[in-house]
């Protein structure tokens, strides 16, 4: 019996070729994350208005009481919030600046200190954590310690692949909770176009390169 190997070779050719294109065209219409301009992102919780960092809970924070070591030290804001200082207990820490933070305590420690002077200074920012995916060179969450913007997280974050198509796509949630998708590109980050190489990473951020 004779077997038609070509016809079988063309087969299985055109079978091959027929789902190469239908990969390419699933890759190459692969619907992009429906997203708003970057600039149109609305701020989060992590500064105030002037630009003052805002505690949130697992930060670190110094407070010297001058003329008393017992209440000098360095505490934790706790996932509740609030941070335990001697003699006056719980004081609500999340969602204050360094500035607010100090007139609490002096307020609270004044039934038992005589005019108290405080300093208060954030030792460790460990609620500041962004987050990255995607086409990035070091993908996963960084640790900021000061303000950050988006060009110099993806910079920390080793930069894009050589795979990277150049659009980013952030997710950030505002201070309601809801979650909301901006997305820009390398291009304008770099350029400085509508000033986003000064667009600043807030806590919770997620960026995606694709």
């Amino acid at each position: 019996m004779e077997v038609n190997t070509g016809q079988g070779i063309g087969k299985t050719l055109s079978t091959a070729i027929r789902c190469l294109l239908i990969s390419a065209v699933v890759t190459g219409c692969a619907a992009a994350v429906p997203a708003q301009d970057l600039t149109r992102a609305v701020s989060g919780a992590t500064f105030n208005r002037i630009g003052d960092y805002v505690l949130s809970a697992n930060d670190q924070i110094n407070v010297k009481v001058f003329g008393q070591d017992n209440l000098t030290g360095t505490f934790t804001v706790s996932p509740t919030g609030s941070l335990t200082f001697p003699l006056v207990g719980f004081v609500s820490a999340a969602g204050r600046t360094s500035m607010q933070l100090t007139e609490s305590l002096q307020k609270a420690l004044r039934p038992y200190v005589k005019n108290p002077i405080i300093t208060v200074s954030v030792a460790g920012r460990d609620s500041y954590q962004v987050y990255f995916s995607g086409e990035i060179g070091r993908p996963g969450e960084i640790n900021l310690q000061r303000s950050t913007t988006l060009l110099q997280g993806l910079a920390m974050a080793g930069g894009l692949t050589r795979f990277a198509s150049g659009r980013i796509v952030l997710l950030r949630q505002n201070q309601s909770g809801v979650m909301s998708r901006y997305s820009t590109t390398f291009y304008k980050l770099l350029s400085g176009k509508d000033q986003l190489d000064r667009f600043p990473l807030e806590r919770g951020d997620f960026i995606h390169a694709e």
